[in-house]
């Protein structure tokens, strides 16, 4: 039970050979070759999956920072509206508080005239009434008398202060 090795067994051996070489040429290579390049396809495209990942990544974290540069820059806007209407108002209100002063001045300078034309007018009249009174009781005119009769204003001002606490 040996083998034998005759022409048969040696041609065999060269056929087989021949065939693998052939195949090699035929079939193996132009697989290995459509496998390579699949290869290098799918690494490419791994490639620009993971940059467009990674730019998408960027887009993202850009679109974030400008949305939080954008929220910062409204609310610094917010709060220097906030604070030009709030010294807008306060000047508005020292304004018309000086306003309001100066009408309130000016009213008490003319109620002081109105007062003191109505004190002077009040003296008057009262001279004029103790004239008549003491041209009654002397029963003469005071007019053809040789002097002029004057009250005195602390007088005048004793019968007025009377006159308030009545």
């Amino acid at each position: 039970m040996l083998l034998e090795f005759d022409g048969t067994f040696l041609f065999a051996l060269i056929s087989f050979i021949i065939f693998v070489i052939l195949m090699n040429l035929i079939l193996y290579r132009p697989i290995m070759k459509i496998m390579d390049e699949r290869q290098k396809f799918l690494d490419k495209n791994k490639d620009t999956a993971a940059q467009s990942k990674q730019k998408a990544a960027e887009v993202l974290q850009n679109m974030e920072d400008e949305i939080l540069s954008a929220k910062l820059q409204a609310s610094n806007i917010l709060s220097e509206t906030q604070n030009e209407i709030k010294a807008e108002k306060n000047t508005v209100l020292k304004d018309k508080k000086e306003e309001i002063k100066e009408k309130i001045s000016s009213y008490n300078a003319g109620l002081q005239s109105q007062k003191d034309e109505a004190e002077n007018a009040l003296k008057n009249e009262i001279n004029d009434f103790v004239k008549m009174t003491v041209s009654k009781v002397l029963q003469a005119d005071i007019n053809t008398l040789q002097y002029d009769i004057n009250i005195e204003p602390e007088r005048i001002n004793k019968v007025m202060e009377g006159q308030k606490n009545a």
